[in-house]
C-alpha cells in the first residue's frame, strides 16, 4: 500500500459526528460535521441511532461529491452508546450514552461478581454506568419484552461499524469489561450478545454493496478501531513512562504511560495495556465541557469570550471560591453517579468573576484530584499534552498548567480522535511499521504552557481545601435525591 492511500475517519461525538480524509503520510484533504441530536431528561440521556445513520449517509455523499474515493474506513464514537438490535439488524432502542445514569443501581451487582471472582479483574476497573455489563442487565431487569427479542446489544462503535459493514462487533478496550466467562456465567450473560471482539488494525469487513453502490465506492476495509478517548492515546504518540495526556472535550480523560503494572486497592484508577510491556494508568471525569456550557448559559449567561475574560479578572484561588464539578456525577477518583456540585466559599463579596474563575480552577482540580492519586500508586506524571475541544482554551489551559505544576503542551490539530483513526489505518495498510512512528506524521506540538511555580503554591493550598470538601460531602452523594429520581426511557 502506498504512502498516498487514502484514510476515511469516521468519529462520532457526544455532540457531533465529523467525517474525515486523510492520507496516510498526514494530509488532511477533506472535512465535514454535523451536530447530533441528545435527549436529556433527569437520568436519560439517549441518542437516535437512525440519526447517526442518516447523517452518516449524509457524509459519504458529501465525500463523494468531494471526489473522495478511500481505501479503507475507520470508526470511533464514545463510550457505551448501546443500542439493542432485533434479529434484522433493527435497532430496539434508542442509543444510550455514557452520561445516562439509569444502570447506576446495577453497578454493585457487577462489583459483587468482580469480588467472587478475583481474578477476573486483572486492571483494576471500576464498574460504571456507560460499561456493557450494568447496560445490559439494566436492560434485561427494566424492560424484558425488548431484552427477549434482543440479538445483539451494540456499543456505539460498533453500531456504526455493523452499519457500514453488516458485522457486529466489540473493539477489543471495551472488551476488557466483559471481564471472564466465569464472571459472565455468574451473571447469565451471553457475551455474543456485544458482538465478537476485534483487535485494532483488524479488517471487521468491507463496505456494504448498498453503500458501495450508492456512493460509487469501493468495497474498502472497514478497519477496526476504539472509543475515542483510547484512539486519542494512540494518536498522541506517548511512549515514554511518566509522558501523559489532558483529553478535554465534553469530559475529560487523563493517562500517563507507566512501565509498572500498578494496583490501586481502591480502585479509584485503573491501567490498560498500551503495547509490549507498557500500560496506560487511567482516569477520566463526568464531564468538562458540558460545566462551562452550563455555566455559560444557566449561570452566567455570557458568551464564551466573557467566561474567560471574567477568569482571568480575579486572580489564583478565585477569591476563596471552591467549585467542586460534580454535575454529571464524577468518574475517576469516586465513581460515584449520585455525586452533585458544589460552589463553597461564597460570601456577601462573592462577585460573578469570582464564580468563573472557581469554575475553570475546579476542573483543573478535577484533573488534579486525578493526578494526586496516581502520584500516590507511585506513578510519575512529567510534561502533559493538551488535546480536545477545551485545550483550543488559553485560559484553562494556563490555569491548568499553573494546578499541576506540569508543563502542558498543545497540539496543533485538537481532534486527536480523528488522527487516531487515521494513525491506526495507515499501520493498518502498511503505510507506517507501528503507531508511535505513524503519530509523528500526523501532529505536531503547537504551544507549551510553562506552569507559574508561585500560581502553584496557592493552587496547592486551595487543592486541599478542594479535596477536604470532597470528603466532607462525599457521605451525602447517595440515591434518593429529587434529581435522582429515575426518568423513563422511550424504548422503541
Amino acid at each position: 500500500m502506498t504512502s498516498t492511500s487514502i484514510i476515511l475517519a469516521i468519529d462520532l461525538g457526544t455532540q457531533s459526528l465529523r467525517v474525515s480524509a486523510l492520507t496516510t503520510a498526514g494530509e488532511r484533504l477533506w472535512a465535514w460535521a454535523h451536530p447530533v441530536e441528545s435527549v436529556i431528561d433527569g437520568h436519560l440521556f439517549e441518542q437516535d441511532p437512525l440519526q447517526w445513520a442518516e447523517f452518516l449517509e449524509t457524509a459519504l455523499a458529501q465525500a463523494q461529491l468531494a471526489g473522495i474515493r478511500p481505501d479503507c474506513i475507520a470508526v470511533a464514537a464514545p463510550l457505551a452508546g448501546y443500542v439493542a438490535m432485533d434479529e434484522n439488524g433493527q435497532p430496539l432502542t434508542q442509543a444510550i450514552t455514557y452520561a445516562d445514569r439509569r444502570s447506576a443501581p446495577y453497578i454493585d451487582q457487577v462489583e459483587a461478581a468482580v469480588a467472587r471472582r478475583a481474578q477476573s479483574n486483572p486492571n483494576g476497573l471500576r464498574a460504571y454506568v456507560p460499561d456493557p455489563l450494568p447496560q445490559l442487565l439494566r436492560l434485561r431487569g427494566e424492560c424484558p419484552a425488548v431484552y427477549q427479542n434482543t440479538k445483539k446489544f451494540l456499543d456505539a462503535t460498533g453500531w456504526l461499524n455493523y452499519y457500514l459493514t453488516g458485522e457486529s462487533t466489540l473493539n477489543s478496550y471495551t472488551a476488557l469489561r466483559l471481564y471472564t466467562d466465569a464472571l459472565r456465567a455468574d451473571l447469565d450473560v451471553d457475551a455474543s450478545m456485544f458482538g465478537r471482539p476485534v483487535s485494532i488494525g483488524e479488517t471487521i469487513g468491507v463496505l456494504a454493496p448498498r453503500l458501495a453502490a450508492r456512493f460509487n465506492m469501493r468495497p474498502v476495509p472497514v478497519i477496526a478501531a476504539t472509543f475515542d478517548s483510547k484512539c486519542a492515546y494512540i494518536a498522541s504518540g506517548i511512549r515514554k513512562p511518566g509522558q501523559a495526556i489532558d483529553i478535554s472535550g465534553t469530559v475529560t480523560s487523563f493517562g500517563v504511560l507507566t512501565e509498572s503494572p500498578f494496583s490501586d486497592g481502591q480502585k479509584r484508577i485503573y491501567r490498560v495495556p498500551y503495547g509490549e510491556g507498557a500500560w496506560l494508568a487511567r482516569g477520566s471525569t463526568a464531564s468538562s465541557g458540558g460545566i462551562l456550557e452550563w455555566a455559560r448559559t444557566q449561570w452566567l449567561q455570557t458568551d464564551f469570550a466573557a467566561l474567560d475574560a471574567d477568569a482571568v479578572k480575579t486572580g489564583p484561588g478565585a477569591d476563596g471560591l471552591i467549585f467542586l464539578p460534580y454535575l454529571a456525577g464524577e468518574r475517576s477518583p469516586l465513581w460515584n453517579p449520585h455525586a452533585r456540585g458544589a460552589l463553597l466559599g461564597m460570601s456577601l463579596n462573592t462577585s460573578r468573576a469570582s464564580v468563573a474563575r472557581a469554575i475553570y480552577e475546579g476542573l483543573a482540580f478535577a484533573v488534579g484530584h486525578i493526578v494526586s492519586v496516581m502520584q500516590e500508586c507511585g506513578i510519575e506524571v512529567d510534561d502533559i499534552r493538551l488535546a480536545g475541544g477545551l485545550s483550543r482554551n488559553d485560559t484553562l489551559s494556563q490555569i491548568k498548567a499553573d494546578v499541576l505544576g506540569k508543563p502542558l503542551l498543545r497540539f496543533r490539530d485538537a481532534e486527536l480522535t480523528t488522527l487516531g483513526l487515521a494513525v491506526i489505518a495507515s499501520v493498518a495498510l502498511g503505510a507506517w511499521p507501528d503507531h508511535a512512528s505513524a503519530s509523528q506524521a500526523f501532529n505536531t506540538i503547537e504551544k507549551r504552557f510553562e506552569p507559574n511555580m508561585a500560581d502553584h503554591r496557592i493552587h496547592a493550598l486551595n487543592f486541599k481545601r478542594y479535596c477536604a470538601y470532597v470528603a466532607a460531602l462525599e457521605p451525602t452523594f447517595i440515591p434518593g435525591a429529587p434529581a435522582d429520581s429515575a426518568a423513563g426511557g422511550v424504548m422503541r
